[in-house]
């Protein structure tokens, strides 16, 4: 192992010789009412994943449609050896990570969410490699699908004159194809070491009980000195059609895409009296409890990293956060350390594969 300082302020580039040892990976999986989808889930990780030293750590948050006599069923079937079923009083999914990562006996930790299917073999093994390469390397986040084919997010994009925004770009482009360094990775299937998560203070609360909490604990890793890459050989899908469908013709519609079709076809004083009523905003993504829970989300962010996520001042980002792997893009030095790594890492699978 070797080691050159960057520049000031930075931690030292490390370039590993190959691991030998096998470290232990936990997987933390927050799960409420998807019965109708675990089997799929779980089929899928049994079936992808070969890794000697791994548990699974399955948090069921009082559901209420079978969820959790199914993960029973699961963890005494053997086909997930170390499989673990805890239980979360209900406060939502920031609550049953947190339970998850307190109990993890593993140096590594996967946040997996209970409607994500991975389809990569081997998985495990790709994003330790990526992991392992640097000890700059703090999160690796995998290429999520949706399951309507679309590509969901390859990392996310935070810190930027465009704000908070999945990364993604055209079907078959550089932004899906190469390995690159991103602001964070996407909490439904990333992973990072357990004890910088612990030293960031877990899964914050206050993003209970849901949303957010995934970038926030990424920043919290980078404002360690760490980084965040993307590996795109690494798929997983995302289940976004998660009800069951009613009707045939209901089945081809997500619910947000029923209710803006059928509120662009109603007279304005109609669509606000049903949005009123119904706590429904039938032109926009969210309902209203949704989007009162963002507006305090987005407030807290402001709160606690200083910039508003949507319309962030980039001046005032650079104040607060220069000279840190926060703002790692603004900063010649740190990009370059980045590429650094992505061309160790690279350069490692070149040998192997010629090997």
């Amino acid at each position: 192992m070797r080691s050159r300082a960057v520049c000031p302020g930075m931690r030292p580039i490390m370039v590993l010789a190959a691991p030998m040892s096998t470290p232990r990976v936990s997987i933390l999986m927050p799960v409420h009412n998807r019965a109708h989808l675990l089997d799929r889930v779980l089929g899928a990780l049994a079936d992808t994943t070969n890794y000697p030293e791994v548990e699974l750590l399955a948090v069921d948050d009082r559901s209420t449609d079978g969820s959790l006599d199914l993960l029973r069923r699961w963890e005494t079937s053997g086909r997930l050896p170390a499989m673990w079923v805890l239980e979360s009083p209900g406060a939502g999914a920031v609550v049953a990570l947190n339970t998850a990562l307190d109990a993890a006996s593993g140096e590594f930790c996967v946040q997996l969410d209970d409607d994500v299917k991975v389809e990569t073999p081997g998985w495990i093994e790709r994003m330790l490699e990526l992991m392992r390469i640097d000890v700059a390397v703090g999160v690796v986040t995998g290429k999520v699908v949706l399951d309507s084919g679309e590509i969901q997010a390859c990392g996310v994009d935070v810190v930027g004159p465009a704000g908070w925004r999945e990364r993604r770009g055209p079907p078959g482009g550089d932004v899906e194809r190469r390995v690159a360094e991103v602001d964070s990775g996407i909490g439904c299937f990333m992973m990072y070491r357990r004890s910088d998560a612990l030293e960031a203070g877990g899964y914050d609360p206050e993003w209970s009980p849901v949303w957010l909490d995934d970038v926030d604990l990424c920043m919290g890793i980078r404002a360690l000195g760490r980084k965040s890459f993307y590996l795109p050989d690494v798929v997983a899908l995302h289940y976004m059609d998660t009800r069951r469908p009613q009707s045939p013709g209901l089945a081809r519609l997500r619910p947000r895409q029923l209710a803006r079709a059928v509120g662009r076809r109603l007279p304005r004083r109609v669509r606000q009296l049903i949005d009123s009523r119904a706590g429904l905003h039938m032109l926009a993504y969210y309902t209203g409890e949704q989007a009162e829970r963002l507006r305090h989300h987005y407030a807290y962010w402001r709160e606690k990293w200083g910039w508003d996520p949507r319309n962030p001042d980039m001046a005032e980002i650079q104040r607060r956060w220069g000279g840190t792997e926060i703002c790692w893009a603004m900063d010649p030095e740190r990009r370059a350390a980045g590429e650094r790594v992505i061309a160790a890492f690279e350069a490692s699978r070149a040998a192997v594969s010629g090997a």
